[in-house]
């Protein structure tokens, strides 16, 4: 596996353009996604804010090759990723860590069945594990961590997958407000040491403005795509920018975003 921090030639780790999908409830059609375009660029964070149930995990099954898109084109790291498994890093919202496994083996599942060496793995998965505040935790088994020690877990599992692209499906959702602020610092650090590029599905708009360059603004399902934010603010982002005049005027502006859907008012 390449060093974490290294991506790839292309300028694009993630370009969606156009892409439409429904689905058949008995005799009707039930269209959950609509001309859905938007673009990670290498070593970018980029967020999706929207209503629950808008279809965002959706296009995350689309780029991840679960599902296909009815319409439209997505390409990741410059190649067709259509009906293809395996071109992307996946997070879901619950750590989804194997119960039987070590910690130190869950980190390393995703080299395990690329056909990793091993030894190579778990040097590698130990390094990360001290970064991430883990050390002394790899012969530990899940049940043994807390909540957010377990979300750490699932997040290097996914970094240490051998793919620019990482999809974070509201990995923080179910954790406390206070557990929730430490892994905000927490994952900005890593992101800031490697530089991954992510996409990162969220409700929470403080939550988008403080990890991301770039916000995307879904309506309700059947989601589109509202507006696209740029995030103004320097890095290392520090979290005295909460305060700023101008993270609280961005704040407001998206909150309004996603309680005043335009279509609702037709």
């Amino acid at each position: 596996m390449a060093d974490p921090g290294v991506t790839s030639g292309s300028t694009l780790a993630l370009e969606v353009s156009g892409v439409s999908k429904s689905f058949r409830r008995g005799r009707e059609t039930l269209p959950v996604l609509v001309d859905i375009s938007l673009r990670v660029e290498n070593g970018e964070f980029v967020s999706i804010v929207g209503p629950s149930g808008g279809g965002k995990s959706t296009l995350f099954h689309i780029v991840g090759g679960l599902l296909a898109a009815d319409r439209g084109t997505v390409r990741v790291g410059g190649q067709d990723a259509a009906g293809r498994r395996g071109l992307i890093g996946y997070m879901p919202q619950q750590p989804a860590l194997l119960p039987w496994r070590t910690i130190e083996d869950n980190v390393v599942l995703a080299r395990e069945i690329a056909g990793e060496p091993r030894l190579g793995s778990s040097a590698l998965a130990r390094e990360w594990l001290a970064k991430a505040g883990l050390d002394g935790f790899a012969s530990a088994y899940p049940h043994t961590l807390s909540g957010g020690m377990q979300q750490r877990v699932a997040f290097l599992r996914a970094l240490l997958s051998d793919h620019e692209l990482l999809l974070l499906d509201e990995p923080f959702s179910a954790l406390d407000a206070i557990l929730r602020v430490d892994m905000h610092r927490w994952l900005l650090d890593i992101w800031e040491e490697n530089r991954r590029s992510i996409l990162f599905i969220t409700h929470n708009v403080e939550e988008a403005l403080l990890l991301s360059s770039t916000v995307y603004v879904f309506t309700g399902r059947p989601a589109t795509v509202l507006e696209r934010v740029e995030v103004p603010f320097a890095r290392p982002r520090l979290d005295e920018v909460l305060d700023d005049p101008e993270f609280i005027r961005l704040k407001r502006r998206l909150t309004h975003l996603l309680k005043h859907d335009p279509r609702q008012a037709r």
